[in-house]
Protein backbone atom coordinates (compact mmCIF):
# COMPACT_ATOMS: atom_id res chain seq x y z
CA UNK A 1 0.00 0.00 0.00
CA UNK A 2 2.55 2.30 0.90
CA UNK A 3 4.35 1.97 -2.92
CA UNK A 4 0.90 2.28 -4.55
CA UNK A 5 0.69 5.79 -2.47
CA UNK A 6 4.18 6.64 -3.15
CA UNK A 7 3.19 5.66 -6.93
CA UNK A 8 0.19 7.76 -6.70
CA UNK A 9 1.23 10.72 -5.40
CA UNK A 10 4.46 10.52 -7.91
CA UNK A 11 2.15 10.46 -10.55
CA UNK A 12 -0.20 13.50 -9.22
CA UNK A 13 2.75 15.65 -8.84
CA UNK A 14 3.83 15.02 -12.06
CA UNK A 15 0.43 14.52 -13.73
CA UNK A 16 0.85 16.93 -16.31
CA UNK A 17 4.33 15.32 -17.71
CA UNK A 18 2.42 12.33 -17.54
CA UNK A 19 -0.94 13.97 -19.93
CA UNK A 20 1.72 15.87 -22.41
CA UNK A 21 3.51 12.46 -22.90
CA UNK A 22 0.79 10.58 -23.70
CA UNK A 23 -0.37 13.32 -26.16
CA UNK A 24 2.69 12.92 -27.92
CA UNK A 25 2.72 9.34 -27.83
CA UNK A 26 -0.92 9.13 -29.29
CA UNK A 27 -0.45 11.12 -31.80
CA UNK A 28 2.99 9.48 -32.51
CA UNK A 29 1.38 5.83 -33.10
CA UNK A 30 -2.54 7.18 -34.84
CA UNK A 31 -1.23 9.64 -37.01
CA UNK A 32 -1.49 8.89 -40.71
CA UNK A 33 -0.89 11.17 -43.30
CA UNK A 34 -0.41 14.52 -43.36
CA UNK A 35 -3.62 15.11 -45.73
CA UNK A 36 -5.93 12.32 -43.27
CA UNK A 37 -9.16 14.58 -42.88
CA UNK A 38 -9.85 12.39 -39.27
CA UNK A 39 -5.94 13.62 -38.20
CA UNK A 40 -7.16 17.48 -39.41
CA UNK A 41 -9.92 17.28 -37.46
CA UNK A 42 -8.60 16.28 -34.40
CA UNK A 43 -5.79 18.65 -34.77
CA UNK A 44 -8.13 21.59 -35.24
CA UNK A 45 -10.03 19.45 -31.87
CA UNK A 46 -7.14 20.18 -29.81
CA UNK A 47 -6.12 23.98 -31.24
CA UNK A 48 -10.03 24.64 -30.52
CA UNK A 49 -9.91 23.07 -26.91
CA UNK A 50 -6.85 25.13 -25.91
CA UNK A 51 -8.49 27.95 -27.05
CA UNK A 52 -11.16 27.12 -24.82
CA UNK A 53 -8.95 26.53 -21.83
CA UNK A 54 -6.82 29.61 -22.20
CA UNK A 55 -9.83 31.70 -22.15
CA UNK A 56 -11.55 29.92 -19.20
CA UNK A 57 -8.05 30.52 -17.20
CA UNK A 58 -7.96 33.92 -17.91
CA UNK A 59 -11.80 34.26 -16.98
CA UNK A 60 -11.55 32.09 -13.92
CA UNK A 61 -8.44 34.51 -12.81
CA UNK A 62 -9.93 37.49 -13.21
CA UNK A 63 -13.01 36.31 -11.15
CA UNK A 64 -15.43 36.81 -14.00
CA UNK A 65 -16.62 33.27 -14.26
CA UNK A 66 -16.93 30.72 -11.66
CA UNK A 67 -17.52 26.63 -12.74
CA UNK A 68 -20.26 24.93 -11.20
CA UNK A 69 -21.65 21.47 -11.29
CA UNK A 70 -20.13 19.13 -13.58
CA UNK A 71 -18.22 21.63 -15.86
CA UNK A 72 -16.46 22.27 -12.29
CA UNK A 73 -15.80 18.47 -12.21
CA UNK A 74 -14.50 18.51 -15.86
CA UNK A 75 -12.43 21.91 -15.35
CA UNK A 76 -10.31 20.18 -12.50
CA UNK A 77 -8.50 18.53 -15.12
CA UNK A 78 -8.16 22.08 -17.42
CA UNK A 79 -4.12 21.48 -16.68
CA UNK A 80 -3.84 17.94 -17.53
CA UNK A 81 -6.44 17.77 -20.69
CA UNK A 82 -4.38 21.01 -22.18
CA UNK A 83 -1.27 19.40 -21.86
CA UNK A 84 -2.36 16.56 -23.51
CA UNK A 85 -3.65 18.87 -26.45
CA UNK A 86 -0.28 20.41 -27.02
CA UNK A 87 2.01 16.94 -26.87
CA UNK A 88 -0.74 15.78 -29.55
CA UNK A 89 -0.24 18.76 -31.97
CA UNK A 90 3.59 18.98 -30.97
CA UNK A 91 4.43 15.29 -31.49
CA UNK A 92 2.25 16.00 -35.23
CA UNK A 93 4.80 18.99 -35.87
CA UNK A 94 7.53 16.60 -35.20
CA UNK A 95 6.43 13.93 -37.14
CA UNK A 96 5.05 15.73 -40.25
CA UNK A 97 8.18 18.08 -40.18
CA UNK A 98 10.66 15.73 -39.86
CA UNK A 99 9.35 13.72 -42.64
CA UNK A 100 9.82 16.74 -45.04
CA UNK A 101 13.68 17.08 -44.46
CA UNK A 102 16.73 15.59 -42.79
CA UNK A 103 17.18 17.07 -39.07
CA UNK A 104 20.77 18.61 -40.34
CA UNK A 105 18.53 20.91 -42.71
CA UNK A 106 16.08 22.28 -40.31
CA UNK A 107 18.45 21.93 -36.92
CA UNK A 108 17.37 25.59 -36.02
CA UNK A 109 13.52 25.08 -36.52
CA UNK A 110 13.74 21.77 -34.36
CA UNK A 111 15.54 23.50 -31.77
CA UNK A 112 13.01 25.77 -31.81
CA UNK A 113 10.44 23.00 -31.17
CA UNK A 114 12.09 21.66 -28.34
CA UNK A 115 12.82 24.99 -26.45
CA UNK A 116 8.95 25.35 -26.53
CA UNK A 117 7.99 22.00 -25.85
CA UNK A 118 10.67 22.58 -22.25
CA UNK A 119 9.57 25.89 -22.02
CA UNK A 120 6.04 24.56 -21.42
CA UNK A 121 6.73 22.41 -18.48
CA UNK A 122 9.15 25.23 -16.69
CA UNK A 123 7.37 26.30 -13.44
CA UNK A 124 7.95 29.41 -14.18
CA UNK A 125 6.27 29.81 -17.25
CA UNK A 126 3.60 27.41 -16.69
CA UNK A 127 2.52 30.01 -13.43
CA UNK A 128 2.61 33.08 -15.91
CA UNK A 129 -0.32 30.71 -17.64
CA UNK A 130 -1.27 32.61 -20.56
CA UNK A 131 1.25 35.80 -20.54
CA UNK A 132 3.77 33.08 -22.27
CA UNK A 133 1.48 30.39 -23.12
CA UNK A 134 -0.24 32.44 -26.33
CA UNK A 135 3.21 32.11 -27.81
CA UNK A 136 3.48 28.35 -27.87
CA UNK A 137 -0.43 28.18 -28.80
CA UNK A 138 0.61 30.79 -31.61
CA UNK A 139 3.53 28.40 -32.88
CA UNK A 140 1.20 25.57 -32.70
CA UNK A 141 -1.51 27.51 -34.71
CA UNK A 142 0.99 28.64 -37.99
CA UNK A 143 2.58 25.24 -37.92
CA UNK A 144 -0.81 24.08 -38.52
CA UNK A 145 -2.16 26.22 -40.98
CA UNK A 146 1.31 26.15 -42.71
CA UNK A 147 0.52 22.73 -44.06
CA UNK A 148 -3.23 22.67 -44.20
CA UNK A 149 -3.74 25.32 -46.38
CA UNK A 150 -1.07 23.73 -49.17
CA UNK A 151 -3.30 20.38 -48.51
CA UNK A 152 -6.45 22.77 -48.82
CA UNK A 153 -5.30 24.52 -52.54
CA UNK A 154 -2.78 21.80 -53.68
CA UNK A 155 -0.18 24.13 -53.69
CA UNK A 156 2.78 25.58 -51.70
CA UNK A 157 5.06 28.72 -52.19
CA UNK A 158 5.30 31.88 -50.48
CA UNK A 159 2.26 33.40 -50.96
CA UNK A 160 0.44 30.17 -49.54
CA UNK A 161 2.49 30.89 -46.51
CA UNK A 162 1.65 34.35 -46.14
CA UNK A 163 -1.83 33.47 -46.48
CA UNK A 164 -1.33 30.98 -43.35
CA UNK A 165 1.10 33.31 -41.36
CA UNK A 166 -1.62 36.38 -41.82
CA UNK A 167 -4.47 34.06 -41.03
CA UNK A 168 -2.91 33.26 -37.26
CA UNK A 169 -2.12 37.17 -36.81
CA UNK A 170 -5.52 37.51 -37.43
CA UNK A 171 -7.33 34.84 -35.03
CA UNK A 172 -4.34 35.79 -32.64
CA UNK A 173 -5.41 38.81 -32.30
CA UNK A 174 -9.69 38.58 -31.37
CA UNK A 175 -8.00 36.09 -28.37
CA UNK A 176 -5.61 38.39 -27.29
CA UNK A 177 -7.99 40.92 -27.25
CA UNK A 178 -10.57 39.23 -25.16
CA UNK A 179 -8.11 37.93 -22.75
CA UNK A 180 -6.85 41.48 -22.65
CA UNK A 181 -10.42 42.96 -21.93
CA UNK A 182 -10.97 41.01 -18.55
CA UNK A 183 -8.33 43.10 -17.22
CA UNK A 184 -8.32 46.16 -15.31
CA UNK A 185 -6.58 48.36 -18.20
CA UNK A 186 -7.01 46.24 -21.34
CA UNK A 187 -5.08 48.56 -23.25
CA UNK A 188 -1.67 47.94 -21.51
CA UNK A 189 -2.85 44.18 -21.05
CA UNK A 190 -2.86 43.57 -24.90
CA UNK A 191 0.81 44.78 -25.12
CA UNK A 192 1.43 42.48 -22.28
CA UNK A 193 -0.22 40.06 -23.53
CA UNK A 194 0.16 40.17 -27.04
CA UNK A 195 4.15 39.95 -27.60
CA UNK A 196 4.65 36.60 -26.96
CA UNK A 197 2.72 35.14 -29.70
CA UNK A 198 3.82 38.60 -32.04
CA UNK A 199 7.33 37.21 -31.40
CA UNK A 200 6.48 33.68 -32.19
CA UNK A 201 4.97 34.48 -34.82
CA UNK A 202 8.29 36.96 -36.39
CA UNK A 203 10.52 33.88 -35.62
CA UNK A 204 8.67 31.79 -37.66
CA UNK A 205 8.33 34.48 -40.29
CA UNK A 206 12.41 34.62 -40.52
CA UNK A 207 12.86 30.85 -40.37
CA UNK A 208 10.84 29.95 -43.29
CA UNK A 209 12.18 32.96 -45.66
CA UNK A 210 15.56 31.72 -44.42
CA UNK A 211 14.18 27.98 -45.54
CA UNK A 212 14.74 27.08 -41.94
CA UNK A 213 11.30 25.30 -42.03
CA UNK A 214 10.76 21.79 -43.81
CA UNK A 215 9.01 22.15 -47.23
CA UNK A 216 5.41 20.49 -45.45
CA UNK A 217 3.23 18.44 -47.03
CA UNK A 218 5.79 16.90 -49.43
CA UNK A 219 8.26 14.65 -48.38
CA UNK A 220 10.89 12.24 -50.02
CA UNK A 221 9.97 8.85 -48.95
CA UNK A 222 13.19 7.16 -50.67
CA UNK A 223 15.75 8.13 -53.09
CA UNK A 224 18.98 5.55 -54.36
CA UNK A 225 21.39 5.61 -57.04
CA UNK A 226 21.07 2.85 -59.93
CA UNK A 227 22.95 1.40 -62.82
CA UNK A 228 19.22 1.48 -65.23
CA UNK A 229 15.71 2.44 -64.50
CA UNK A 230 12.99 1.24 -66.72
CA UNK A 231 9.59 2.22 -66.09
CA UNK A 232 7.18 -1.14 -66.93
CA UNK A 233 3.62 -1.82 -66.79
CA UNK A 234 3.22 0.65 -63.89
CA UNK A 235 6.09 -0.02 -62.03
CA UNK A 236 9.89 0.70 -62.21
CA UNK A 237 12.63 -1.55 -62.68
CA UNK A 238 15.92 -0.58 -60.40
CA UNK A 239 18.86 -2.73 -61.51
CA UNK A 240 22.28 -2.21 -59.48
CA UNK A 241 25.49 -3.86 -58.80
CA UNK A 242 25.49 -6.64 -56.95
CA UNK A 243 26.72 -5.89 -53.43
CA UNK A 244 30.55 -7.71 -51.64
CA UNK A 245 29.15 -10.17 -49.42
CA UNK A 246 29.99 -8.07 -46.19
CA UNK A 247 27.09 -5.20 -47.08
CA UNK A 248 24.47 -7.83 -48.53
CA UNK A 249 21.56 -5.32 -47.52
CA UNK A 250 22.36 -2.66 -49.67
CA UNK A 251 19.81 -2.56 -52.44
CA UNK A 252 21.23 0.50 -54.51
CA UNK A 253 24.80 1.37 -55.07
CA UNK A 254 26.87 4.11 -52.54
CA UNK A 255 29.78 3.50 -54.37
CA UNK A 256 29.47 3.99 -58.33
CA UNK A 257 32.12 1.64 -59.67
CA UNK A 258 31.74 3.27 -63.22
CA UNK A 259 33.18 1.68 -66.86
CA UNK A 260 32.99 3.23 -70.44
CA UNK A 261 29.19 3.72 -71.23
CA UNK A 262 27.81 3.33 -67.72
CA UNK A 263 24.99 6.13 -67.01
CA UNK A 264 24.28 7.40 -63.12
CA UNK A 265 19.90 6.75 -62.35
CA UNK A 266 19.17 8.82 -59.73
CA UNK A 267 15.36 7.65 -58.31
CA UNK A 268 13.35 8.85 -55.89
CA UNK A 269 9.73 8.64 -54.53
CA UNK A 270 7.85 12.09 -53.35
CA UNK A 271 4.98 12.00 -51.13
CA UNK A 272 2.08 15.04 -51.80
CA UNK A 273 -1.22 14.94 -50.38
CA UNK A 274 -4.22 14.38 -53.15
CA UNK A 275 -4.75 16.52 -55.54
CA UNK A 276 -1.47 18.69 -55.18
CA UNK A 277 0.94 19.70 -57.74
CA UNK A 278 4.30 21.01 -57.84
CA UNK A 279 7.86 21.20 -59.72
CA UNK A 280 10.87 19.84 -57.74
CA UNK A 281 13.92 20.05 -58.83
CA UNK A 282 16.92 16.97 -58.62
CA UNK A 283 20.06 19.01 -58.02
CA UNK A 284 23.60 17.03 -59.04
CA UNK A 285 26.36 18.17 -57.41
CA UNK A 286 30.27 16.99 -57.20
CA UNK A 287 32.74 17.95 -54.30
CA UNK A 288 35.65 19.75 -55.23
CA UNK A 289 37.52 18.88 -52.07
CA UNK A 290 40.41 21.32 -52.60
CA UNK A 291 37.69 24.60 -52.08
CA UNK A 292 35.62 21.69 -49.69
CA UNK A 293 32.53 22.97 -51.61
CA UNK A 294 29.87 21.55 -53.36
CA UNK A 295 29.84 22.22 -57.06
CA UNK A 296 26.35 22.38 -58.72
CA UNK A 297 26.45 20.25 -62.58
CA UNK A 298 22.61 20.02 -63.50
CA UNK A 299 19.13 21.32 -61.75
CA UNK A 300 16.97 19.10 -63.61
CA UNK A 301 12.82 19.78 -63.23
CA UNK A 302 10.66 17.22 -62.11
CA UNK A 303 6.73 17.64 -62.19
CA UNK A 304 5.16 16.15 -59.07
CA UNK A 305 1.64 14.59 -58.37
CA UNK A 306 0.39 13.78 -54.79
CA UNK A 307 -2.15 11.36 -53.72
CA UNK A 308 0.00 8.12 -54.07
CA UNK A 309 0.81 6.29 -50.55
CA UNK A 310 3.74 5.22 -51.86
CA UNK A 311 4.80 8.63 -53.32
CA UNK A 312 4.96 10.18 -56.87
CA UNK A 313 8.04 7.86 -58.14
CA UNK A 314 10.66 9.96 -60.95
CA UNK A 315 14.12 9.38 -61.56
CA UNK A 316 17.18 11.38 -63.72
CA UNK A 317 20.70 10.15 -65.12
CA UNK A 318 23.97 11.50 -65.66
CA UNK A 319 25.96 10.48 -68.40
CA UNK A 320 29.16 12.95 -68.64
CA UNK A 321 30.58 12.85 -64.66
CA UNK A 322 34.26 12.77 -63.49
CA UNK A 323 35.27 10.36 -60.60
CA UNK A 324 34.92 11.76 -57.09
CA UNK A 325 32.73 12.52 -54.35
CA UNK A 326 28.43 13.19 -55.83
CA UNK A 327 25.32 14.31 -53.83
CA UNK A 328 22.08 14.27 -55.59
CA UNK A 329 19.28 16.69 -53.47
CA UNK A 330 15.29 16.98 -54.55
CA UNK A 331 14.74 20.49 -53.56
CA UNK A 332 11.76 22.76 -53.69
CA UNK A 333 10.85 25.76 -56.53
CA UNK A 334 11.97 28.20 -53.48
CA UNK A 335 14.99 25.88 -52.83
CA UNK A 336 14.09 23.85 -50.12
CA UNK A 337 15.76 20.24 -49.60
CA UNK A 338 13.66 17.42 -49.11
CA UNK A 339 16.29 14.94 -49.01
CA UNK A 340 18.74 13.52 -50.99
CA UNK A 341 21.82 10.94 -51.27
CA UNK A 342 25.46 11.08 -50.95
CA UNK A 343 27.95 8.67 -52.98
CA UNK A 344 30.75 7.84 -55.13
CA UNK A 345 32.32 7.60 -58.18
CA UNK A 346 35.51 5.58 -59.24
CA UNK A 347 36.65 4.26 -62.03
CA UNK A 348 36.59 0.49 -62.18
CA UNK A 349 39.64 -0.75 -64.43
CA UNK A 350 38.64 -4.52 -63.97
CA UNK A 351 37.55 -5.99 -66.73
CA UNK A 352 35.52 -8.81 -65.00
CA UNK A 353 32.24 -9.67 -65.63
CA UNK A 354 29.49 -7.94 -63.57
CA UNK A 355 26.35 -9.49 -61.90
CA UNK A 356 23.23 -7.33 -61.05
CA UNK A 357 20.50 -7.50 -59.07
CA UNK A 358 16.69 -6.15 -59.59
CA UNK A 359 14.76 -4.46 -56.97
CA UNK A 360 10.77 -3.25 -58.33
CA UNK A 361 8.95 -0.19 -56.98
Amino acid sequence: MDKFKCVRDLAKRYSNVIFFIGGFLFDAFTLIRIDSTVDLALQSAYLLGITFIIVGQAYLEASRWQPQGWVARLWSYESEVIHFFYGGLLSAYVILYFKSTSLSRSIIFFVFVFILMLANEMPQIRRLRSLLRLGLFAFCLISYLNYLFPVLVGRMGDWVFSFAWVSSAGLMYPLVKRLANVHPDPKRARVRLGWSPALVLVLVAVFYFNKWIPPVPMSMQYAGIFRNVEPQAGRYRLTYLKPPWIAFWRKSEGLFLAREGDRVYFFTRIFGPSRFKHQVFIRWEQKDTHQNRWITSDRIPLPVKGGRDQGYRGYAYKEKYQPGQWRVEVETEDGRVLGGVVFQIKKDPSGEERIFRERWM
